[in-house]
């Protein structure tokens, strides 16, 4: 994952991700600029300058401890994921999380978006004080106009990043919300899952089309946002389609069943050129053991040469490149394929160990489970057409 790394909180990195550092400048440009020329309030261009950064900061902080939120819900559940990268829409935190039991899916899910009413309310209240009170605002002082100026904004923008959120397309919070009711009403995951990409798609589709139009003919700015999150819930949308029908490939199976027959073992001192050669051609998602006589090494696939400058793979050695064994994942032959699959994913390699219970030395890689989902896929597909030509049958016998 890509981002400034601001710290640890409730156990979880917390990243920044790098679109934020377009999204704060333009806060506070545009604040500053409506704020120091008189338009909005004459204001002293310190005073105009610093409402506007401060708005631009209070943003962030609310998004980031709306991530929070669903980070602090899910750890009281058990769950906890070591990254969460704040973006403005849609974090991704909530998205990766596994709860067990639909309850647990919709306090996390809905963790966010409370927190932002929260705060919304918090300072909406501090920003009626300021507004409304005992202050003249037409002749309070500017640092006063100023504080009531970004409360108000902060509290709208954590009202609106409350009720964006809640619209039930992935990535935001509302499509998990939506997957634990449907999970908690029928008690199949896979509906829920279902439903949720369904309703998702055609949110996309409805925002696109509103988008276009006022495109047309109202606000071109408003319009072209609103086409930009329609083909971002459908493009969500798409993949978790695919994620779902993967799933329900493999299910029912282990890890045992992906195992790499054809897992190469290879010298620490074989050169990268060679070994990319020889070992990796025509074989997209493999990767091999490094072993020195008994002893194993390391791990070393696509993932780790693809980091090498290909002009000094020649005089780079398997052990340079390769992952530690100690820090390549080990899995019970007998787990869930798919659960391994999802770790597989988050861990980057291109293989898990895989081992009965002792320190094994089998594979489970990219390249041996994409042949067992095909393999699974080809199945399906002949089960469908037998299933299709019987009830053709049946018809005509009628």
């Amino acid at each position: 994952m890509t981002g400034l790394t601001l710290g640890r909180v409730f156990g979880t990195e917390v990243r920044a991700h790098w679109t934020w550092v377009v999204i704060l400048a333009f806060i506070a440009v545009v604040f500053g600029m409506d704020l120091s020329d008189g338009t909005a309030a004459a204001w002293p261009p310190v005073v105009a300058w610093g409402a506007a950064i401060a708005t631009a900061a209070v943003v962030f902080a609310s998004v980031t401890v709306h991530e929070l939120a669903h980070v602090k819900v899910a750890g009281r559940s058990g769950i906890q994921l070591p990254v969460v990268v704040v973006q403005l829409l849609g974090g991704p935190y909530v998205m990766e999380v596994k709860p067990e039991t639909a309850g647990d899916e919709l306090r996390i899910a809905i963790a966010g978006s409370a927190m932002s009413l929260l705060i919304a309310c918090a300072l909406g209240a501090v920003a009626a004080v300021l507004i409304l009170g005992p202050f003249d605002a037409d002749h309070a002082p500017d640092w006063i106009q100023a504080v009531g100026f970004v409360t108000f904004t902060a509290a709208a923008f954590n009202l609106l990043l409350c009720v964006i959120n809640l619209l039930p397309g992935y990535p935001l919070d509302g499509a998990r919300v939506l997957h634990a009711l449907v999970w908690q009403r029928t008690g199949r995951e896979q509906v829920a899952t279902a439903a949720a990409i369904r309703v998702g798609r055609y949110l996309g589709i409805s925002l696109i089309t509103i988008g276009a139009l006022m495109l047309v003919f109202f606000d071109g700015l408003a319009g072209f946002s609103l086409v930009i999150a329609g083909w971002l819930v459908m493009g969500s949308s798409r993949i978790l389609d695919r994620r779902n029908v993967l799933q329900g490939l493999v299910s029912g199976l282990r890890v045992s069943d992906a195992e790499d027959a054809d897992a190469a073992h290879v010298p620490p001192q074989l050169t990268l050129d060679v070994f990319a050669g020889e070992y990796l051609t025509e074989r997209l998602g493999a990767a091999a053991l490094v072993q020195r006589g008994t002893e194993l090494l390391g791990l070393i696939g696509t993932a780790q040469i693809r980091k090498i400058p290909r002009k000094i793979w020649t005089r780079t050695r398997t052990e340079d490149a390769m992952v530690s064994i100690a820090n390549v994942p080990t899995l019970d032959g007998e787990s869930d394929l798919w659960s391994a699959l999802e770790l597989l994913e988050r861990s980057g390699l291109d293989a898990l160990l895989v081992s009965p219970g002792g320190a094994g030395s089998a594979l489970m890689s990219r390249r041996s489970a994409a042949k067992l989902v095909h393999q699974k896929a080809e199945e399906r597909q002949r089960e469908l057409i037998a299933l299709g030509q019987m009830k053709k049958g049946r018809g005509h016998g009628r």
